[in-house]
């Protein structure tokens, strides 16, 4: 009973939804995400209970196999053994019905448990895997992707219900559980037998498998409909990812009116077939009509009954010629709704019209609903008049000819519905569809549109005005608005001109002439600001202002460059004269003050140096000039390094020096000309003191480096020689006190 209610209840459900291909406002982020929770909530408060009750059964699979297989034989001897119970009438019929159900209960959970994704009849599955697949993004993807989302939405409506319904069985089933296990349990704590005491367990059995089972068909649906959120989801941001590069070219619209004509065309060949149809069978009628002469048709005789499947394929094709008729103005409207629609995108539409289209569409729009709500209407009549032919048709003593007269009229009417206004249900949201799609494309223009009038509130003779306004004047001249804008215009557009043609020259003289960076980078800089002054003068004679219009700005630039700008032309002139003069050059090694490192770029107002420790160091370019600058790579990139060690006092020194020059000459990063040697510096408090002079070359090898590895090697080799590096020392004396002083002591 429960079954049969659910599936009615889901029906009426699907029945009343609005019908798919209308762009209505399908299921927010929000909503979806609330029934969500709501729904894992409502598994989460019942997930305590359903353990509990599903602690004392055992429904693995071989379990189950084996309880089906008891159950089997249960039921073969169930008749001996109820008999042999001294069972009633009323308490075998229960008894058998309980087993049944409890063997249909289990045969249910074995196939579920055995296949999730079959879940039952009433679970709704949407398949949005061909979505994925999206080539193009013309204005045709984008129609087909919102009437799937919507679709889609739709779909999600009813498995919301199912889930919610399969919540409550589950809720009922817990409860019904619940009061066996209660019942049971009073009867033990009061000793009194049941009156069915194995039909009460079998009862308490298969309430606890249902409870199993309305799990699993929960879980299962609650799965299905998490996926089918998450593909809603991703088709959204599908959808607006879209919207940024949809195109609608020629050709779309072309291929839209080319496929819309076509089908005009055919309808027109279908129009003049059913109106053939439509009067053969008005003769038909006509002629029935005859033979029932006098009598009433609603007294069912051959002719009244004849009369009747007559009269159905009449409606039948009265229905199809309306339809077409219906169908050619809907596909005539959808031309225009197209060539609107590729207007409004290409921004082709006056206001006025934007603003007749959008009221057009809304009014269209309402019309077509209320044409959709008449024909289902129409629908449900129709129903109701198979409901009374069939009622007819299997009346007692209805047989023969008039059985079969009204068994065609049924038919007819079923066709009428299949053929006529399914296809209603198809078309009419279309359109509504497409008109909605206009009517918003149209809105969204009406956006912009009162975003151009604000602007275009002024009027061109005030923006003219403006533009001719006159800043100052001289002799022959004047200089306006628009000038100094046009002039200011092509004054910044020099700067990019400047830049390429100052890089097209460095690289020929890189390519074609081989001179080196650092001089192309002095040309390239001497060039941009040659380049820079010829397209400002250029700029200004376009405009036909002379320099002497900024005659009066030349005392404010003195002060400006005498002290606000007095840096930056150091800086500026510096820099000339450091490209200039070369004291150095990119890739040189340079110390400047203390800072060590490579020169990486030599500007016209600083120059940038890369330390050792990997950090760029910029330095204005008057800084070369009032500090000492040290180029360890301007004539070779030799550099000499000292390394300086101790020995005890009880060395040979002159072994010494032979080791130490023996390390020195092995090292491979040590150059061999000019060749190492070694200086027996001094006799020092603690030890004496050695010096090791060599060379290195700085692009191939780090002094720290070369300094770090030789030391290992003399640590070693004096260690091998027993040669002993002394610590710090200080030797005491202790003199003896006086003879005398002893003796006058003792005294």
């Amino acid at each position: 009973m429960n079954r049969k209610l659910l599936l009615s209840a889901l029906l009426i459900a699907v029945l009343t939804l609005p019908s798919f291909g209308a762009e209505t406002q399908d299921l927010t982020t929000d909503y979806v995400t609330r029934i969500q929770n709501e729904i894992s909530s409502d598994i989460g408060k019942l997930r305590t209970s359903i353990e509990t009750e599903l602690a004392g059964i055992s429904l693995t699979s071989s379990d189950v196999s084996k309880r089906l297989s008891e159950l089997s034989a249960l039921t073969e001897k169930a008749s001996d053994d109820m008999a042999a119970w001294g069972y009633t009438p009323e308490q075998r019929e229960t008894h058998t019905r309980i087993l049944s159900e409890l063997s249909v209960a289990y045969a249910a959970y074995s196939a579920l448990m055995s296949s999730p994704a079959a879940i039952s009849e009433a679970s709704v599955s949407v398949d949005v895997s061909s979505l994925g697949n999206i080539a193009s993004p013309d204005i045709n993807t984008s129609d087909a992707l919102r009437q799937e989302i919507t679709k889609v939405s739709r779909g999600l409506d009813v498995q919301v219900f199912y889930l919610q319904s399969r919540l409550s069985k589950l809720r009922l089933d817990l409860a019904e559980a619940a009061a066996l296990q209660k019942q049971l349990k009073e009867a033990e704590e009061g000793g009194q037998a049941l009156e069915l005491p194995r039909t009460h367990v079998l009862d308490l059995e298969c309430a606890r498998v249902n409870v199993a089972l309305s799990r699993l068909q929960v879980r299962a649906q609650k799965r299905a409909f998490d996926a089918n959120v998450s593909s809603i989801q991703r088709l959204r941001r599908r959808l607006a990812d879209m919207q940024e590069v949809i195109t609608f070219p020629q050709k779309v619209l072309d291929a839209n009116l080319e496929a819309l004509q076509e089908r005009l065309t055919a309808l027109t060949e279908e129009m003049t077939s059913a109106r053939k149809a439509l009067d053969s069978a008005n003769s038909s009628l006509i002629r029935a009509r005859a033979l029932l002469g006098s009598g009433d048709v609603n007294i069912l005789t051959n002719a009244s009954a004849t009369y009747t499947a007559r009269s159905a394929r009449v409606n039948y094709w009265e229905h199809m010629v309306s339809l077409i008729d219906d169908e050619i103005t809907l596909v005539r409207e959808e031309q225009q709704v197209w060539r609107d629609r590729y207007k409004l995108f290409h921004d082709q539409a006056s206001g006025e019209e934007i603003w007749k289209l959008r009221d057009d569409s809304q009014t269209r729009i309402a019309e077509l609903q209320r044409q959709l709500e008449g024909v289902r209407t129409m629908e449900g009549v129709i129903l109701r008049q198979i409901e009374a032919t069939q009622a007819q048709a299997t009346a007692e003593g209805v047989t023969g000819t008039v059985q079969q007269n009204l068994i065609q009229a049924t038919d007819n009417q079923r066709k009428t519905i299949s053929d006529i206004f399914n296809r209603y249900e198809s078309l009419i949201p279309q359109a509504v569809f497409l008109q909605q799609r206009l009517n918003s494309e149209a809105n969204d223009n009406l956006s912009a549109l009162r975003l151009a009038e604000k602007v275009s509130s002024f009027s061109k003779e005030t923006v003219l005005g403006f533009l001719n306004t006159e800043l100052w004047q001289g002799e022959g001249y004047s200089v306006t608005v628009s000038k100094l804008v046009i002039a200011t215009l092509v004054f910044l557009s020099s700067f990019f001109l400047s830049s390429w043609g100052s890089k097209w020259i460095k690289r020929r003289m890189l390519s074609r002439f081989k001179a080196s960076v650092t001089a192309a980078n002095a040309v390239q800089r001497i060039s941009f600001y040659i380049l820079w002054i010829a397209f400002a003068l250029i700029a200004l004679n376009i405009v036909q202002i002379p320099l002497t219009a900024f005659a009066f700005m030349g005392g404010a630039m003195a002060v400006g460059i005498g002290f606000g700008m007095q840096n930056i032309f150091n800086n500026l002139i510096s820099g000339f004269i450091v490209i200039f003069s070369r004291p150095f050059k990119v890739n040189d090694i340079v110390d400047v003050a203390g800072t060590q490192g490579v020169v990486e770029d030599i500007g016209s107002r600083s120059t940038t140096i890369k330390t050792w420790d990997g950090l760029d160091v910029v330095l204005p370019n008057r800084y070369f000039l009032e500090n000492s600058v040290t180029n360890w790579t301007g004539s070779d990139l030799k550099k000499r390094e000292i390394l300086k060690v101790g020995v005890s006092y009880d060395s040979d020194s002159r072994e010494v020096e032979k080791l130490l020059l023996d390390v020195a000459n092995g090292h491979s990063s040590v150059l061999k000309n000019p060749a190492p040697f070694v200086i027996f510096k001094n006799f020092g408090d603690d030890a004496l003191e050695f010096e090791i002079y060599y060379w290195i070359e700085l692009r191939k090898a780090s002094g720290a480096k070369v300094s770090s590895d030789m030391r290992h090697h003399i640590a070693a080799v004096f260690k091998r020689e027993g040669i002993g590096i002394p610590y710090p020392q200080r030797d005491i004396h202790i003199i003896p006190e006086h003879k005398e002083d002893s003796e006058n002591e003792s005294a």
